[in-house]
């Protein structure tokens, strides 16, 4: 008796595409910037070996890429809000696109180094304006389209690793891997450019704060009663997209403006938001704390070759394929429910790792690290929607963002030091410390 096997055809394979095309290109820029960003720890070793710095310096140089990445996610979600998103994901593309090239042509450390700020600058737009674009463009279908951008843009850093390593073994120099990522980052932004941007007007996000802004005032006033009813937040509108809506409108430019300062003002009196928040700071402290300085942890401390503790750091970043999971299964078991046994996996992984030698239970616990990290990003993500108000998500998006990742910033920079003072177990203890601190915090939300 034989098997049937249900065929896939073309036409179903194009409509998925169709449906779905923007989120992967979004998602493959969204690998562009984890690729640039994450292609610099594993080069640490070669900054160190020709030009004499420390971890100190190599985690310095980290921070200020992610100062730069915190300084433009409210100005990013400020831009969204009145400029079609695919505007400012592209114009943060371009940015970043010519750093790059400056990376890779760069002959001195601290040149390395102002590059590094800048692919910080022209990274920093694209999560926070992707996420309020991808949740407008995909309401009932937001924890599985973030989920399914982040697995993409986080095989970035698996990729990046790799790259350095094929890169460091031939015959062309380290920069060649960021003049590389600056033709792909090119292609990929003029792509999104062409098949997204609006050829006519789009409509302004004035008329809609105008006409809600006073309900979701109310709404955010009321959060706090209203979530402590269930473990989620009630669930905000999503208003969708209306070209060709006339923009004349009856309240001025300033009467929004105010409305919209109210706002933001009014929805960060939400005492789940600000708690949340903080779980968003730790996590991004901890996460920044570990992948900065992963393969310098398992070559120095844990004694991994150099190629061997690269595959680690890859396999770190190819755990994100559990993200379309957890990001789906958090539309349906809710946020909160999947967040703390994520938090309680990277707690245990992190605590074994400090105390295993074996290069196997490494890679597995590397592996359980992964799954994590990465699948607390969409829920995270999508629950922070959930909390924000679509009007004004792109800026408060921007201010939450900008909080957690500057927080997250400074943790190279404080794993650096430390690991030269008091060496990795203690640093990566300072992660371990920071996560509990968030699992705790998620516990009171619950």
């Amino acid at each position: 008796m034989a098997l049937s096997v249900p065929r896939v055809s073309v036409d179903t394979v194009r409509g998925f595409l169709r449906t779905y095309d923007l989120v992967f290109l979004v998602a493959f820029l969204w690998f562009m910037v984890q690729f640039l960003r994450y292609v610099f720890p594993p080069l640490f070793g070669t900054f160190q070996a020709t030009y004499g710095v420390s971890n100190t310096q190599t985690g310095l140089l980290f921070t200020l890429l992610m100062f730069g990445y915190s300084a433009m996610q409210f100005p990013g979600g400020w831009l969204s809000d009145r400029l079609h998103e695919v505007t400012v994901i592209v114009g943060g593309a371009v940015l970043f696109t010519i750093a790059a090239v400056f990376a890779g042509l760069a002959p001195t450390f601290a040149l390395i180094t102002l590059a590094a700020v800048g692919i910080g600058l022209g990274t920093g737009v694209h999560k926070t304006v992707a996420i309020a674009y991808l949740s407008r463009v995909y309401p009932e279908r937001t924890g599985l389209s973030l989920g399914i951008m982040d697995t993409v843009g986080q095989f970035g850093g698996m990729v990046a690793p790799i790259a350095v390593a094929v890169v460091l073994a031939s015959v062309f120099p380290w920069g060649t891997v960021f003049l590389g990522g600056a033709v792909v980052s090119a292609v990929l932004a003029g792509a999104l450019y062409y098949r997204a941007h609006p050829r006519k007007g789009y409509e302004r996000r004035d008329q809609q704060l105008s006409e809600n802004v006073d309900k979701h005032v109310a709404r955010a006033a009321n959060a706090d009663i209203e979530s402590s009813e269930g473990n989620e937040p009630p669930q905000t509108e999503r208003s969708q997209p209306s070209p060709g809506v006339d923009t004349d409108t009856t309240v001025s430019k300033a009467d929004v403006d105010t409305a919209e300062r109210t706002s933001y003002i009014t929805i960060f009196s939400n005492r789940r938001l600000l708690t949340f928040l903080c779980v968003t700071m730790l996590f991004t402290f901890a996460w920044n704390g570990l992948s900065a300085f992963y393969p310098l942890f398992l070559a120095d401390e844990k004694g991994l070759s150099s190629g061997m503790a690269a595959i680690a750091y890859s396999v770190l970043f190819a755990a994100s394929v559990t993200q379309t999971v957890t990001g789906g299964a958090s539309d349906t078991l809710g946020k909160l429910t999947i967040s703390i046994p994520l938090f309680g996996l990277m707690i245990v992984s992190l605590l074994a790792l400090l105390v295993t030698q074996s290069v196997w239970v490494i890679l597995g616990l590397t592996v359980l690290l992964g799954i994590g990290f990465h699948g607390f990003r969409p829920v995270r993500d999508a629950y922070l929607m959930d909390l924000i108000p679509s009007s004004i998500g792109g800026g408060t998006l921007g201010i939450v963002r900008t909080g957690m990742t500057a927080i997250g910033a400074a943790a190279p920079a404080i794993i650096g030091f430390t690991s030269d003072i008091l060496g990795y177990v203690a640093a990566f203890g300072v992660i371990a410390v920071a996560l509990v601190c968030g699992v705790v915090l998620l516990l009171v939300l619950r």
